[in-house]
């Protein structure tokens, strides 16, 4: 497997596409800085998911896209495409080449693709994991990679181990596990929580569901007791009803017979209302017709006075018209005849004029191109003569020149010879204070083991408090943890020991002589709870009462339909007399059935009041408790007398077995371990406070701990800066005598050069004189008379050629001139003749308007006359319209008054007809009120509602052997009364008690088996992580120690005589054990890397990565100037195990060194012109024999 070819296309420097082919072996790339050559090394990264833009070095990840230059704009967009050669199978996949490519665009979005096909990040991870490649990109050496790799921390330099063996991607399984877990353990404790709260309220919803359905028996009693009354009091309003509707048709025919008169009479009015209409819009009419004839003879006679002014005005105009004067157009012409002739002597004058000056030009250009060869000959001989002065100028200054090389470079040789002899004195002083220098380093170092020794020491001290301090707080949070428990248990406890709804009620309701519950008065033994709540029964589950009036008072209360026990402990006389214990007496005399684990109940229970414990104590004189119920019957055949019962509330006598379960006797046992539960708390409080207050001792103690870490750290810093300081010094000085080495060697090779160049400007010098003597002298005056009087004749010539212009102008402007003036007049003549056309045609115009003026007056003259005689005959037919009108409106008048009387005793009577409607209408209501409330609270229609629950029907026995009865008001409404109280009686149910049980129960269940597979799933993770970390185990051991023998013998290849290894920081745990890394060069006595010289180091973190390589191979490796720092010696030593690398890997590296590009089997040069783009070129180099 190796990188088969590399494109890039809008990627940082590169615009265009650009694609590099590889092979295997090593390829350099090589380029001036700043060409994009370490671009190369980020592409390479990028394609392959580096996602970190510092690494790429940028600001942000869009700054990979081309950003343009002043010539080029920017691109939208940056694309790499990797293809891979796996002839190898080394990816596990069906295909032999492998492309990778990957998109950004500037938008944000992002693509990645395998042989073309999309594909996510993490599928490219996966791939390139399988074949070496990790995350982290080990094999991609880049610019400062090396340097991090020396300041990496040990658990860092793991990583490049893990990697390179390919289990990274085991790390990130068994990290996912862990994830998988915490959420596990989360959802756990979340499920756990949530079952405890389904216990919690599974006891009060059961409680619930016995409540509701209890009052869903009472619901049925009430519901059948509301229907009949509704039913009843339906069949009441309809009779109610019917009886007012009978009572309406009395005033219907009268209404009718009012309501006829009064439409005929309205009919009547309305053909008057009509016809009084009718006859005022005529007489509008007419009023509007008089008012517009009479304006319209007033308008017919100002029209015939108009006309009259108009015909007179036309006659005036026409008079006017026939008196034009102006110059007559035949007279015109003439005067355009007598201009043409003087037209034709001015264009002769123009033809002679034109030929002048042709002649004039012609003899201009001959002058014009004999004076333009003498000016060429003249500089022609200027041009010669300049060359030769210039040719003896130069060897004059080129003799002179050399002359001051030569004084200059002798100048120069003295002061070489100088510098050479200053910088042997002080490489011979700088090797006298190196030597000083490193004593002084090892002086300083005799002092770190003692300062280490300090700070070990406080900080195991300071690690001691702290794991003390871990393990006080983890024991407070377990303790604060079984206290919240315990809390929690007790709050539950409380709960189970709360009374029955009923005794609550009685306790609560305030009644005189009542305490409280017997179970609160008696402490009982731990484990004997439900015995003696078997042997009391109904005495426990009583409440306390101080007299009999008190407990009946109680029972009217509650009513009938409730059971309940009232404990009287004041009944209980004292015995004037000891009565004889016969529990006591059966058990001393150790007859048939005797047994040493049976004892007298009585010693289990004790109570508060004198008065009750008495009570007590006398109802269980003949009980004893036995261990089991065998040994209980025993002993009652033995004692017929006494009565048995067990620990599990089994009860024996001689004529009866039974077993009572009780929630006295689980209230009572709830009491006794809320007891003990409150006990336990107040333990675990006092443990909580303890660990509190170990906690603050061991804090305090760990803050006096760490100022003295820290003062051993600061001295320790100390000693090590005074180190590295005298490390620098000793780098510093060596580094200054091999400047002085470099500058001695530079200072060396210049004097030779001077000398060089010394010889050969003492040459040119001699050269440029022996020239010189040879140059011949030059006549630098040229004979100009020929060009001097051909320009006086061209100057002449050109002022014959203006005047003959002018004149030749002036003839043209006078034959335009007379031109234009014979167009003139001819112009003016037709306009003449067309101004007497037209005025002749105006007055024909003119003429016939008169005409037509004259006959519109004589028509207005006779519409004036005919308009005053229709005036006249408006006015005769307007009179009779106003005298029928008034008869109109009287008769109008009449018949309003009747309409009126009408509706007064219309009124009357529909008052009285709505009067009895409302009387309905209540009765309606009320029923439409009563069919409401039954389909609300019986959910029947009224027809309905009266067919199965009317008067008529039987009411049912809800009670056993209750027969049917008939329907009577009062006891339906007794029943119904007594059913409300009773519903009162208990209260608030919860309806859905019921389902909401069921459904919390079957839920309950479920999450019991989703705990269970969630258990299930949390041991197969733990497994796989077990599994995980045996392998990541196994893998790494193997990896470090062939990494470990590698890194001792690349060692001692590259600082021949040193010493280096690798060691483990924790070897007891390899799963989380770091590298460290330990190097001493030869000759130096160094305990830290930050001492070494700036190429020692780098050659130390090469020898890291190299001894990786060589250790867990990898297809190919980039490296990008990574031997910058190295001298010539070792940078051979390096290049010799590049040639060993490249046997089994391939190498691509960017580098400036010769010597490295020697040894390249192919070498690609980046350049980078004005435009800003990078450019490649490509070389093979052909295989060379081996000398």
């Amino acid at each position: 497997m190796h990188l088969k070819s590399l494109t890039l296309r809008g990627f940082k420097s590169f615009a265009s596409a650009t694609t590099l082919k590889f092979e295997p072996g090593i390829t350099c790339v090589v380029g001036p800085n700043g060409s994009g050559k370490s671009n190369v090394v980020d592409a390479l990264s990028w394609v392959m998911g580096e996602q970190g833009a510092k690494n790429l070095r940028g600001g942000k990840m869009d700054d990979v896209i081309f950003a343009g230059t002043s010539k080029r704009q920017a691109l939208g967009r940056a694309e790499v495409t990797l293809t891979i050669d796996n002839t190898d199978g080394a990816i596990p996949v069906d295909y032999t080449e492998v492309t990778i490519s990957r998109t950004l665009f500037r938008t944000g979005g992002s693509e990645y693709a395998v042989n073309g096909a999309p594909a996510r990040l993490l599928d490219i991870q996966e791939l390139l994991n399988d074949s070496g490649l990790g995350k982290e990109m080990h094999v991609i050496v880049g610019q400062g990679r090396l340097d991090a790799i020396l300041h990496a921390d040990p658990i860092e330099r793991r990583s490049f181990i893990e990697e390179a063996a390919g289990v990274l991607k085991h790390r990130r399984r068994k990290d996912k596990a862990v994830r998988k877990l915490t959420g596990l353990q989360t959802n756990l404790d979340r499920l756990s929580d949530l079952r405890t709260e389904l216990n919690r309220q599974l006891g009060p919803l059961g409680r619930q569901a016995q409540a509701a359905a209890r009052a869903a028996t009472v619901q049925a009693t009430l519901r059948d007791a509301t229907a009949r009354l509704l039913a009843d009091d339906a069949v009441r309003l309809q009779a109610s009803l019917f009886a007012a509707s009978d009572g309406g048709g009395d005033h219907t025919e009268r209404i009718a017979d009012l309501e006829s008169r009064r439409a005929r009479t309205e009919a009547r009015l309305a053909e008057i209302e009509t016809r009084l209409n009718a006859v005022e819009t005529e007489l509008e009419a007419m009023r509007t017709a008089e008012s517009r004839t009479q304006t319209q003879s007033v308008r017919a006679a100002g029209l015939a006075s108009r006309a009259g002014d108009k015909r007179s005005h036309l006659l005036s105009e026409i008079a006017s018209l026939g008196r034009r004067e102006g110059r007559s157009p035949d007279e015109l012409r003439s005067q355009a005849e007598g201009i043409r002739t003087e037209l034709a002597t001015a264009d002769e004058a123009v033809t002679e004029s034109a030929a002048a000056l042709d002649a004039a030009n012609a003899r201009k250009d001959e002058l014009a191109g004999e004076l333009k060869d003498a000016e060429a000959a003249v500089k022609a001989a200027q041009i010669a003569i300049t060359e030769a002065v210039k040719n003896r100028s130069s060897l004059h200054a080129r003799h002179e020149q050399a002359q001051s090389r030569i004084s200059d470079l002798q100048a120069r040789i003295d002061t070489g010879k100088a510098e050479i002899a200053a910088l042997e004195e002080k490489i011979r002083d700088r090797e006298t204070a190196l030597a000083s220098a490193e004593s002084a380093v090892e002086n300083v170092e005799e002092g770190e083991s003692t300062l280490d020794e300090t700070y070990e020491a406080a900080t195991a001290a300071q690690t001691a408090l702290e794991e003390r301090l871990r393990d006080q707080r983890t024991a407070r949070a377990e303790a604060a943890s079984e206290l919240a428990s315990a809390r929690a248990r007790a709050e539950a406890l409380a709960l189970g020991t709360a009374l029955e709804a009923d005794l609550d009620d009685i306790i609560t309701a305030g009644l005189p002589g009542v305490d409280t519950a017997v179970t609160e008065k008696l402490t009982v033994t731990t484990g004997y709870e439900m015995a003696v709540a078997a042997a009391l029964s109904t005495t426990v589950s009583g409440v306390l009462v101080d007299s009999g009036r008190a407990a009946l008072g109680v029972l009217d209360h509650l009513g009938e339909d409730t059971n309940v026990t009232l404990t009287i402990p004041s009944g209980t006389l004292a015995p004037t007399r000891p009565d004889p214990d016969p529990a006591a007496a059966a058990l001393r005399s150790g007859g048939k059935g005797g047994d040493t684990e049976t004892t007298r109940l009585a010693d289990f229970v004790r109570a508060e009041d004198p008065a009750l414990d008495t009570l007590v104590k006398t109802a269980l004189a003949a009980v004893v408790c036995a261990p089991d119920a065998p040994t209980a019957l025993a002993l009652v055949d033995a004692h017929p007398q006494l009565t048995a019962v067990t620990v599990d509330g089994e009860v024996i006598t001689s004529t009866r077995v039974s077993r009572a379960r009780t929630a006295s006797g689980t209230r009572l046992a709830s009491q006794t371990a809320l007891t003990e539960t409150q006990e336990t708390i107040a333990g675990l409080e006092q443990t909580v406070a303890d660990l509190d207050a170990a906690v603050a001792e061991t804090d305090a103690k760990l803050e006096e701990a760490k100022p003295v870490t820290a003062a051993a750290l600061d001295a320790l810093h100390s000693s090590d800066a005074a180190i590295m300081a005298a490390g620098e010094e000793v780098s510093r000085i060596a580094g200054e005598i091999d400047a002085a080495r470099t500058r001695l060697a530079r200072a060396q090779d210049n004097d030779a050069e001077l000398h060089r160049r010394l010889t050969a400007s003492q040459q040119e010098a001699e050269a440029a004189e022996a020239a010189l003597a040879g140059a011949e002298d030059v006549d630098e005056v040229v004979d100009t008379s020929r060009r001097d009087e051909l320009s006086r004749a061209v100057s002449a010539t050109s002022e014959d050629v203006i005047e003959t212009r002018i004149a030749h102008k002036a003839a043209t402007d006078r034959a335009r001139f007379l031109r234009d003036r014979v167009d003139s007049l001819l112009r003016q003549a037709g306009a003449e003749e067309a101004a007497r056309e037209q005025a002749q045609r105006t007055i024909a115009r003119k003429t016939a308007a008169a005409a037509s003026a004259g006959i519109i007056a004589e028509i207005a003259e006779e519409a004036a006359t005919l308009a005053t005689d229709t005036v006249a005959e408006l006015g005769e037919t307007i009179t009779v319209l106003v005298t029928e009108r008034g008869g109109l409106r009287e008769e109008k008048n009449r018949l309003g008054e009747e309409i009126g009387s009408t509706r007064t005793e219309l009124g009357r009577l529909k008052d009285a007809a709505a009067e009895a409607e409302l009387a309905k209408e209540r009765y309606r209501l009320k029923l439409e009120e009563v069919e409401h409330r039954a389909e609300q609270e019986t959910g029947l229609g009224l027809e309905r509602l009266i067919a199965q629950f009317g008067p008529d029907t039987p009411v049912p026995g809800f009670e056993e052997g209750e027969e049917e009865r008939p329907y009577v008001r009062a006891d339906v409404e007794k029943r119904h009364k007594e059913a409300t109280k009773q519903l009162n009686r208990i209260g608030t149910v919860n309806p859905l008690a019921l389902e909401e049980y069921e459904a919390l129960k079957e839920r309950h269940q479920f999450l019991e088996k989703q705990i269970a597979d969630i258990e299930s799933s949390r041991k197969d993770l733990m497994q796989l992580v077990e599994e995980v970390d045996r392998h990541v185990e196994r893998v790494f051991a193997e990896a470090y120690a062939d990494t470990a023998r590698e890194f001792e013998d690349i060692f001692s290849r590259l600082f021949p005589g040193g010493e280096g290894s690798l060691s483990l920081t924790d070897p007891d745990d390899m799963l989380t054990t770091g590298v460290d890394v330990h190097a001493r060069p030869a000759g130096k006595k160094v305990k830290r890397l930050s001492l070494l010289s700036g190429g020692e180091r780098s050659l130390v973190a090469v020898a890291m990565l190299v001894a990786i390589f060589k250790a867990r191979p990898s297809p190919f490796y980039v490296m990008d100037e990574v031997e910058a720092a190295l001298d010539d010696l070792n940078l051979s030593r390096l290049l010799t195990v590049f040639r060993e690398l490249q046997d089994s890997s391939q190498l691509i590296v960017i580098t400036h060194q010769k010597r490295t590009m020697e040894i390249a089997d192919a070498l690609y040069g980046v350049t980078m012109h004005g435009d800003g783009v990078s450019k490649v070129i490509s070389q093979r180099i052909p295989a060379q024999p081996e000398q």
